[in-house]
């Protein structure tokens, strides 16, 4: 092949303008690429590089055509992917500085503009947009070797400008935390006698009081409902000490510390006030104390300052604004770029402070009509599924259940269920009330069937086995993701270990789970064309995102985190993370499968905002080209996590 100068800068440069992550650049700087191109004409069959090959130093432009990547292993070759007008190639063997990986061969004629990857890359590192797009294509593109690392991109984070601007703002907008004078500070000793404590909050109007040794060290934290609570309710004498009541330890900051910073500490906590000391540990001398009401006008805009809101919210109009305000600051972080797993944690603090004030609300005004909850039975609300996992950031549906102890006969077992099922339906009115949808597979607390007591839940689990499907399967896979969110938590806590404790040792059943996980394809055919659904009679043409995309992903993590006995972490996203620094041999397979899914979680979340609903279909002819490229690499994933899953488990049958 020959290689002339090219002569029309200017049309190439427009083509390039159509495409990423050109599209992100300056026009002068795509102009000025454009001038140093150069022209390939490629017939079809021809070979453009062959595997093992050293980069010639361009980066090759598709601008019409259609070329394959081929993978030659171990006497086998095999099509790995597939290259469309507008895609760029060779990037990975120059990013890395080696040999090629794949061999690229035209199936149609061909034509590629040649760009210098010298001026380009120089183009990149000046661009946080077009950087972060040639990073994630890289990793997501690469099913061969070892993971792409992009090694001049900034180490200090792995977000797009405006991703970084929009958390940053938080922080940097925020005014710090300036101790006021000393004198303000109420502590005593932790011998003081709670009536003198309560004495002096009154006296001074504040909402507690500080308790500290004898060099002015925080030891703890006495609130007023602390004393409404221990004192008016329960009946503890006033001279007893302090030290019987407070709240230990006491959370810590430095002065001059964000005020953004301590309230997520204090949202993360569920804590009401944190303490500021020299140096920002318990080890020196305390200076204030702020309450959410001190930093709340300092925070902005921010996820923090609902929680207080929600705490003391009672109307269920109250109640949907609040709910509303948490979509629309999840959504102007989508937009911004985001990581979409990291705004599911937010949604789910928030969600789980709203349900804790629900169930509190429900309580009491079961109480005021003369039906308490069952006096000395523990009990836990959990949630499952999606939220378990921290992934609601919709409020498409819930899933949500109840275990209870156990009474000593089952007269006593049905009698606190049906009190508890009762609390559960008021709970689940007022989050329906909040614009959530009823779970339409009945996955709800006031369902009978997910309110039981501890030992009926232990006996189903126990009843796992591979020959489980259909419902049980559902159940199983449901109460996997089970997570506690209010009351007793050492039940709920005994719960889950037991489940994971019979799952992990269970490898006939692991296979049951890994064969669900092969069977379901993405929708891409082998040329990498969607593959769409019609949906129901006259139904639009889609393909289902969040089974098709997002379910073998979500559940090969489940899968591989039972597999090698990791509980720690309940979202998909922290599970492939676990797995990235525990299993070195899934390092590259977690990187990847983490990065897609937080793709996948983003873009259904975005969709369902545009089409209120919940997102989980999806229309091909709505995406970008960016989008389409993006979806059609994460899909690529996915077939990569299901080979690892069958090769893992012995799964029978040949993937397509």
């Amino acid at each position: 092949m020959s290689a002339p100068k090219n002569m029309i800068p200017g049309r190439i440069a427009d083509a390039l303008m159509r495409f990423p992550p050109f599209s992100m650049l300056p026009a002068e700087s795509v102009a000025g690429l454009a001038a140093e191109a150069e022209v390939w004409v490629v017939p079809m069959g021809d070979y453009i590089w062959r595997q093992g090959a050293k980069p010639s130093g361009e980066v090759l432009f598709l601008a019409q055509g259609r070329v394959e990547y081929i993978w030659d292993n171990e006497g086998q070759s095999e099509r790995v992917d597939v290259r469309d007008v507008g895609d760029v190639l060779g990037l990975s063997a120059l990013v890395r500085n080696e040999a090629c990986r794949v061999s690229a061969q035209a199936v149609e004629d061909s034509m590629l503009y040649g760009l210098p990857w010298t001026m380009l890359r120089a183009m990149l590192e000046k661009n946080d947009e077009a950087r972060n797009y040639v990073r994630r294509h890289l990793s997501w593109a690469v099913r061969v070797g070892s993971q792409i690392h992009y090694s001049d991109e900034p180490t200090e984070s792995h977000m797009a400008g405006r991703a970084k601007n929009i958390l940053q703002s938080h922080l940097d907008g925020a005014q710090i935390i300036q101790p006021r004078p000393i004198e303000r500070l109420l502590t005593c000793g932790p011998d003081a006698e709670i009536g003198q404590a309560a004495s002096l909050i009154s006296s001074k109007r504040v909402p507690s009081i500080l308790v500290v040794d004898s060099e002015r060290r925080p030891l703890g934290i006495v609130s007023s409902n602390a004393l409404v609570k221990n004192v008016v309710v329960d009946g503890m004498p006033k001279t007893e000490p302090v030290s019987r009541i407070m709240a230990k330890p006491v959370c810590t900051v430095s002065p001059n510390s964000s005020a953004t910073a301590a309230m997520l500490i204090m949202l993360r906590e569920r804590i009401g006030q944190v303490c500021v000391t020299e140096d920002g540990t318990p080890n020196t001398k305390a200076l204030d104390v702020c309450t959410h009401k001190d930093l709340l006008a300092q925070t902005g805009h921010h996820p923090a300052g609902l929680l207080r809101e929600i705490r003391f919210a009672k109307s269920n109009a109250r109640f949907r604004e609040l709910c509303d305000e948490i979509e629309n600051i999840a959504r102007s972080y989508l937009d911004a770029g985001v990581s979409a797993i990291y705004v599911g944690q937010i949604c789910a603090e928030l969600y789980d402070e709203l349900t804790q004030r629900l169930v509190e609300l429900s309580t009491d005004e079961l109480r005021a009509e003369g039906v308490p909850l069952p006096r000395g039975v523990a009990w836990a609300w959990m949630s499952v599924g999606s939220d378990g996992r921290r992934e609601q950031i919709l409020r498409t549906d819930m899933d949500n259940a109840i275990v209870f102890a156990p009474s000593k006969t089952h007269e006593e077992d049905e009698a606190a269920r049906a009190i508890f099922t009762r609390l559960a339906a008021r709970v689940i009115d007022k989050l329906v009330a909040a614009g959530f949808a009823r779970c339409q597979g009945g996955v709800m607390a006031l369902n009978p069937r997910w309110c039981r007591t501890a030992d009926e839940w232990v006996d189903e689990i126990a009843s796992f086995n591979a020959d489980i499907d259909g419902d049980g399967l559902l159940r199983a896979t449901i109460l996997y993701d089970l997570r506690h969110v209010t009351g007793d938590r050492a039940l709920c806590d005994k719960l889950r270990e037991r489940i994971f404790a019979t799952a992990s040792a269970d490898t006939a059943l692991q296979r049951r789970l890994a064969q669900t996980i092969v069977d379901n394809t993405p929708p891409l055919n082998f040329i990498g064309r969607f593959v769409i659904e019609k949906l129901g009679v006259g139904g639009s043409s889609e393909f289902d995102l969040k089974n098709r995309g997002m379910g073998p992903l979500r559940d090969a993590a489940r899968l591989f985190s039972l597999h090698h006995k990791l509980n720690r972490r309940y979202s998909t996203g922290g599970r492939w993370e676990e797995l990235r620094r525990v299993v070195p041999e899934r390092a590259e397979l977690a990187s990847l499968a983490r990065d897609a899914y937080d793709f996948l979680l983003g873009l259904r979340t975005l969709n369902g905002l545009r089409r209120g609903d919940s997102g989980r279909t999806l229309d091909p002819a709505t995406l970008t080209k960016i989008e389409r490229a993006q979806l059609s690499s994460v899909f690529d994933v996915v077939r990569t996590v299901q080979h690892a899953v069958q090769f893992q488990f012995s799964i029978d049958g040949r993937m397509t």
